[in-house]
């Protein structure tokens, strides 16, 4: 049983000082309403829009530099996926919930491939930890990233950046923000990345790994009266960038040998098992990769949402606020997740996701309390088509003679609902205790059709052949027609020829209770006890039977925290600690489990029980003007109590499921996946005049994680190794705030380290990380 430890000194980005040296209060809205972040008796991380600016935090994945526990990873498809405490989920479908949710202005970002905007011309980001379903909604059982947006003003104001680093990297960003008449302030922020391509090919001279990515965001803010404000926007951006190609490790074939029960074709499968033993080791070079050499493998994904917000006054203690979003997010891609030049996990994916979110609530206050009440709606239509392309794989040589399997697509659409009614309250009693209590309930649904089809001749001919074969009938009976659903009936062998179709309807109450204790205006001690839920889900994958459809449903974690919150050394100091025990209940992961057809295949699963505890802490302190020093901390141990089983199709037993790397055992006693034992983190930050107009700083901040894995049992071939990056900074800005240059380097150590490494189809692969970037930034604010 390993440990999670995540310790650090992490000394803030830009001098949040408010003088002297004494430390600048912090404001927050991580209970719906601002507050200072030592009012609120829960784990909040929170970082500045200029912090997140000066520590080259361009998407949510680089948090990981300023909230420790924070754990980022790629998934197979590339898309970001996030656990806080050890929670979170290792699922990629179009249309999976994680675990830890994200928010722009208190707008769900439902799903992780909308987050490629969120950091735009930002006042601030709040990263909330434990269960956070009350307010946040039931898909957030890890936590919830909540980036907050500059606003217009009444003051004409603007700025722009330029930046130039290597591979001819140019990112640029810009606003505007003012009046447009007396009761009308706007803002529109924009930002590009261009940059050549980063990966090289270990084979040949071709190179991949270009970027391009717009983001743009457009506000407008009405006064209407002293009590009314309506605040709408839209917001979007376009990445046109190339995936990233894996990097080949190593080999875990699917057949080895010609003599496995279900090739028939032994001569077809030696050659293939000969050409994986011909393929190239990408090794220890974060630039060397392999990919397919005759498939453009780029990006045309994009994301729009209108949203409105409605606050209006009532009276001097009652407030309404409606908020209103709709979002369109569209994805056409193609990648290489095998490492390989050979066809062996080739991934094209279309699909689409509209959505829909409505809340409205009502706040208030008397003299004893605060409280809240609230209604969310929310859904989402997702379609998604994602061909796999195995052509060269062991697996697939089937049928004597041919034909071979060549692809196959799977074709999904979901109808998402949600529902929530929410109520939260705080209550004074007497100057020192303060009580919280909050529930929600939830009730979510979700109709799911899938198809396993292609127009490919081998595909359609194995199956047909299968079906043969497991129903003792004459080989060629069973016809499939191109395009025609191929998954078995998992009970019946028959081919399906149309959608599997399934409806998944859950509801659960979510709740929060705390106590919190002022022993002075400097000390804040607090309790809390709290429970959250992520929805069920179903899964895109190739199924061989429909039971591979087959959705996992809620999981839950329900919460113990108790903290303080510590204001000292004359306001230079800041020590924030915590303890928490987790009760983890079904949770979800990307599973394996044996098939009559491909011998292992992908499944959703619940793990049935898991606990995780343990304690941080976070300490800011400014010992001197211009130097500012923050430090946070997170040791988590993590345990599977009990492991999940599955029956097999062939023999109707109950066995105990496999982890990522085809083990089959009883892995009771695993740490979670994606848990490093220690997460270190520390930036320096200092800052003094040169003169009475010119300023010098410099910078320096490191990241270190330990080992990890990226599935159950600890296996060598899926360890993530423990890290080290050192990012460098030092420039010359004006001491009015009119301008700064700064020369930087990330990475400068030239670390070579990734964030997930795979075993899927013939091949254990791995995602790595750019290697050293160095560059020159220019600021300029208009004022």
């Amino acid at each position: 049983m390993k440990r999670l430890i995540s310790i650090g000194v992490a000394i803030a980005f830009a001098p949040s000082i408010a003088g002297a040296g004494a430390l600048e209060e912090v404001i927050v809205t991580a209970q719906k309403r601002s507050q200072s972040i030592n009012d609120v008796g829960l784990s909040v991380s929170a970082a500045t829009g200029e912090q997140i600016s000066d520590a080259g935090i361009t998407d949510t994945g680089d948090l990981i530099k300023v909230s420790p526990g924070l754990v980022f990873t790629a998934s197979q498809n590339g898309t970001p996926l996030f656990s806080l405490r050890g929670v979170g989920f290792n699922d990629y479908t179009l249309g999976a919930s994680p675990a830890v949710s994200v928010y722009v202005d208190e707008v769900p970002l439902a799903y992780g491939a909308f987050t490629k905007g969120a950091t735009l011309d930002l006042e601030r980001v709040e990263v909330l930890k434990g269960p956070q379903g009350l307010l946040f909604g039931q898909n957030s059982t890890g936590g919830a990233i909540n980036y907050i947006a500059a606003k217009p003003t009444q003051e004409l104001e603007a700025g722009a950046k330029l930046s130039y680093g290597s591979f001819n990297r140019i990112d640029t960003e810009a606003h505007v923000s003012g009046p447009l008449s007396e009761n009308i302030a706007g803002r529109v922020a924009f930002a590009t990345t261009q940059a050549d391509e980063w990966q090289e090919s270990v084979g040949s001279n071709r190179e991949l790994g270009k970027e391009d990515l717009f983001k743009g965001r457009a506000q407008l803010q009405f006064d209407v009266s002293e009590r009314t404000t309506i605040l709408a926007g839209v917001n979007g951006w376009n990445d046109k960038s190339d995936t990233q190609a894996a990097q080949l490790q190593g080999l875990q074939l699917q057949y080895s040998s010609p003599s496995e029960p279900l090739v028939s074709d032994t001569v077809e499968t030696q050659n293939r098992i000969d050409a994986f033993f011909a393929q190239p080791n990408a090794k220890n070079n974060a630039r060397s990769a392999e990919w397919d050499e005759d498939r453009d493998l780029s990006r045309d994904d994009s994301f729009s949402q209108f949203t409105l917000r409605v606050d209006h006054e009532i009276s001097d203690s009652l407030r309404f606020t409606s908020i209103t979003a709709i979002g369109e997010y569209e994805e056409d891609y193609s990648m290489d997740r095998d490492g390989t030049t050979l066809t062996n996990m080739g991934i094209d994916s279309v699909g689409s996701v509209d959505s829909f979110t409505q809340e409205l609530r009502l706040s208030g206050n008397t003299d004893l309390s605060q409280w809240l009440v609230g209604v969310n709606y929310a859904t989402n239509d997702v379609k998604s088509d994602e061909t796999v392309l195995v052509f060269d794989s062991t697996n697939v040589a089937l049928m004597p003679g041919g034909p071979f399997i060549d692809n196959s697509t799977t074709s999904i659409t979901q109808d998402i609902k949600d529902i929530g009614i929410f109520a939260n309250m705080e209550y004074d009693l007497g100057e020192k205790f303060t009580v919280l209590a909050g529930a929600r309930y939830t009730e979510s649904s979700n109709d799911f059709t899938s198809c396993s089809h292609s127009d490919d001749p081998g595909l359609n001919a194995t199956f047909g052949f299968f079906s043969d074969a497991l129903r003792g009938q004459v080989p060629g009976t069973t016809v499939i027609l191109p395009n025609q659903c191929v998954s078995l009936d998992a009970t019946t062998a028959e081919v399906s020829r149309t959608p599997y179709s399934d409806s998944l309807e859950e509801d659960n109450v979510s709740w929060r209770l705390g106590l919190n204790y002022r022993a002075n205006e400097d000390l804040l001690l607090y309790t809390l006890a709290s429970k959250g839920y992520k929805t069920g889900s179903y899964p895109i994958l190739p199924a061989s039977t429909t039971s591979q459809f087959e959705p996992v449903t809620q999981e839950s974690v329900q919460a113990l925290e108790g903290g303080l919150k510590w204001s000292f050394a004359e306001g230079k100091a800041q020590l924030n600690s915590a303890i928490f025990y987790y009760q983890y209940d079904d949770k979800q992961v990307r599973g394996s489990v044996k098939d009559p057809v491909y011998n292992q295949l992908d499944r959703l699963v619940n793990i049935p029980e898991s606990t995780i505890q343990g304690a941080e802490i976070e300490l800011t302190y400014s010992p001197i003007d211009g130097l500012l020093l923050r430090g946070s901390g997170t040791y988590v141990n993590t345990e599977v109590k009990e492991w999940y089983t599955f029956v097999n199709p062939t023999t109707g037993q109950d066995e105990d499921g496999l982890n990522g790397v085809r083990e089959q055992g009883d892995f009771s006693g695993s740490d979670l996946p994606f848990t490093p034992e220690m997460h270190f983190v520390a930036d320096v930050d200092y800052r003094r005049p040169i003169n009475e107009n010119i300023g010098g700083f410099v910078g320096a901040n490191l990241l270190y994680n330990s080992e990890a894995n990226s599935t159950f049992g600890d296996p060598d071939k899926t360890r993530i190794d423990s890290f080290t990056t050192v990012d460098l900074r030092a420039g010359v800005e004006a001491l009015d705030g009119t301008w700064t240059a700064t020369v930087w380097g990330r990475n400068v150590t030239d670390e070579y380290y990734w964030s997930n490494q795979f075993v899927t189809q013939d091949v254990l692969v791995r995602y790595a990380a750019k290697p050293v970037t160095y560059g020159i930034s220019f600021a300029y604010n208009f004022m």
